[in-house]
């Protein structure tokens, strides 16, 4: 079994403070001078943090062989990892009143078919089904397109000559997604949606995979480096020139640069890493503590702790022992008998 990497928890407690932070900035004001400027606008790149650390995961934990046994054994443990509590997400958020910025990624409401295609991780499919029944539902998305892709990328990353083509098709992909979307595809699902609806276009394709692929390249970079102790110089310039197509993907640049540096120093620290343990629940839930919260008079650094707080505590006692803990073991129980069972069947 992999043993817990404190650096990563770390990380993703960064991630996740800059999200809450972005959020919390939505509607509070700040008395630390250019804390709220710095959430609006950069706050939201935790999401690209988690998918850096994501990519690095991936590689660490899928196993030693990328054959059809490993990779059952792999998406049953994402599934079970990942589904549960997001569908213990879509009924939390239908239950509650309507959120008051879905009428923005849903124009014409929730309806049966947004609610089935989230369910069934197709919500990016659709330009009102992407980011409304379960608010930031688009980057869950991202993350399970990442995991059907992913046993492919690993497959061409281990042969010989694999880790350049992955690095190439990467960069390649990050170009010409940008190109394609700002000059045809964006155009064009402008033209053909309602005027209530166009205001979507952008955000649909921000938050597709190949957008968004280059954070995945990233993380299987710095595992290329920290864990494989190689130096891959011809991988890095690939990706680092694909980020000089647009100021964000110099930013998420940057965003790898400090991974590298908090995974290569072996940073830890014990609070963090404790939100970072627990942040996929503080991701789905904290949406509902800054809307419940939106109409107080809090300072943004005093409504950020209670959110996070708040949310922590729902993690901690309610969904992780309820929810994540015992189907993240049975994912692992049910993904051991199949590499056990192909073991048996190869030895008769």
């Amino acid at each position: 079994m992999i043993r817990r990497n404190p650096s990563l928890d770390l990380l993703r407690g960064l991630a996740i403070a800059m999200v809450v932070l972005t959020h919390c900035s939505h509607t509070a004001a700040s008395v630390i001078p250019d804390l709220r400027f710095f959430s609006w606008h950069y706050g939201k790149l935790g999401v690209q943090l988690f998918f850096i650390v994501s990519g690095y995961t991936m590689m660490l934990t899928f196993g030693d062989n990328v054959d059809a046994t490993s990779t059952r054994s792999f998406y049953l443990r994402r599934i079970f990892r990942i589904a549960p509590l997001f569908w213990a997400a879509i009924l939390f958020y239908l239950i509650l009143p309507a959120a008051p910025d879905q009428e923005v990624w849903a124009p014409n409401g929730i309806d049966s078919s947004k609610v089935a295609l989230t369910f069934f991780f197709l919500h990016w499919t659709s330009v009102t089904a992407f980011n409304s029944v379960v608010p930031g539902g688009w980057s869950i998305a991202v993350e399970m397109q990442f995991y059907a892709l992913f046993p492919l990328l690993l497959y061409l990353f281990r042969k010989r000559n694999g880790p350049i083509l992955c690095y190439t098709l990467i960069a390649a992909t990050t170009i010409v997604a940008k190109l394609v979307a700002d000059s045809i595809l964006e155009p064009h699902l402008a033209a053909t949606l309602p005027a209530n609806q166009s205001h979507l276009v952008h955000a649909f394709y921000y938050a597709w995979l190949p957008h968004q692929l280059i954070c995945f390249g990233f993380g299987m970079l710095l595992y290329d480096y920290i864990e494989l102790k190689n130096r891959p110089t011809k991988g890095t310039i690939l990706l680092i020139g694909a980020c000089l197509a647009s100021q964000w993907t110099c930013e998420v640049a940057v965003l790898a640069l400090l991974a590298f540096a908090v995974l290569a120093l072996n940073i830890a620290n014990p609070l963090v890493g404790l939100i970072g343990r627990h942040s996929y629940a503080i991701y789905l839930v904290h949406f509902a503590f800054v809307w419940a919260l939106r109409t107080t008079s809090l300072d943004l650094g005093l409504m950020f702790l209670l959110v996070t707080s708040l949310s922590l505590c729902v993690s901690y006692f309610i969904t992780e022992p309820l929810i994540e803990r015992p189907l993240i073991r049975l994912g692992h129980d049910l993904a051991r008998r199949t590499v056990t069972g192909s073991t048996k069947m190869l030895a008769k």
